[in-house]
């Protein structure tokens, strides 16, 4: 039998509780729904930045994307140096995310990074009992949280899954044309993000689970324990009490302040995803519109 380094990195870490894995495209509000974890007794890891990602995971998340994704047939292929070079990077990944929760513990335990989702298949191979929470928000309001541009390799590969790209509507992929035009660069992030992270987690079937966050800031008793339950908490009750006035609306339809030429651009990019969603809906009773002429319009005809 031809030696296999993932199974073998997935076999030394099955001593520990099977994780939970927040994923999402970013500014979709994943830093509540890491608090709600972490109120409930999850460890979210040792590491965190502001926004309670894990700053371990990030390094594993994007060596994995920048070398793999989106064709991970490398790692699959035995004894091969790339899956050696990922089991190293985990393994020092996940000593460093987990210090201070003992091995004997247990604790549940997971972790949240945005661009987890684009990597679930070789996550999914190290904890084939992991489930896993996308996070999902209208993105329409997506669109004007501003982030980071496709200015690098990896940030190439989560708007385009591809870092050969270096010009997309005629302009280039840097953090100065993004700064100009972000809610079009956000919109195509946001699709993207989705749209990956659902065709992922649809191969998960009952350890994948969907929520949104309109509904965890509008209907947060109701949204807050299937969070929890499905993390394994079987006393949810007590986070949920602690967190209630924290979940607010004002965040919620933000993109009704955007211009008309805004939202065109957006809806350009983002209404295929948005409508297969249910944020948005058809009226049959308009008549359709002329696409805007300009760079975006030349590259794609709003359906609107």
């Amino acid at each position: 039998m031809p030696a296999d380094p993932l199974g073998e990195l997935a076999a030394e870490l099955a001593c520990r509780p099977a994780p939970v894995v927040v994923f999402n495209k970013s500014h979709s509000g994943s830093r509540f729904l890491a608090q709600l974890l972490q109120e409930g007794g999850v460890f979210m890891g040792a590491h965190l930045n502001e926004s309670r990602d894990s700053l371990d995971v990030l390094r594993l998340v994007e060596h994995v994307v920048e070398r793999h994704y989106p064709d991970f047939g490398a790692l699959w292929c035995g004894d091969g140096a790339a899956a050696r070079e990922v089991v190293r990077i985990a393994r020092e990944t996940f000593a460093s995310h987990l210090d201070g929760l003992p091995p004997e513990s247990d604790r549940p335990w997971g972790w949240k990074l945005c661009e987890t989702g684009y990597i679930l298949p070789v996550i999914d191979r190290l904890f084939p009992k992991a489930r896993y929470v996308h996070l999902i928000r209208d993105g329409r309001d997506v669109a004007f949280c501003n982030h980071r541009g496709p200015d690098s390799p990896f940030w190439r590969k989560i708007y385009f899954n591809t870092d050969r790209i270096r010009t997309w509507g005629g302009r280039r992929c840097t953090a100065p044309e993004y700064r100009r035009r972000p809610h079009v660069y956000n919109a195509l992030h946001w699709a993207n993000s989705v749209m990956v992270g659902r065709a992922f987690g649809s191969m998960l079937r009952e350890r994948y689970l969907e929520i949104r966050y309109e509904d965890l800031c509008a209907d947060f008793a109701s949204a807050a324990p299937r969070v929890l339950r499905f993390a394994g908490i079987a006393n949810p009750g007590p986070a949920i009490a602690r967190l209630a006035s924290v979940a607010k609306t004002s965040s919620i339809g933000k993109f009704q302040r955007a211009t008309p030429a805004q939202m065109d651009e957006i809806l350009a990019i983002a209404k295929p995803a948005l409508l297969s969603l249910g944020y948005l809906r058809e009226d049959p009773a308009q008549p359709a519109r002329p696409s805007r002429r300009g760079w975006l319009g030349r590259l794609f005809t709003p359906m609107r």
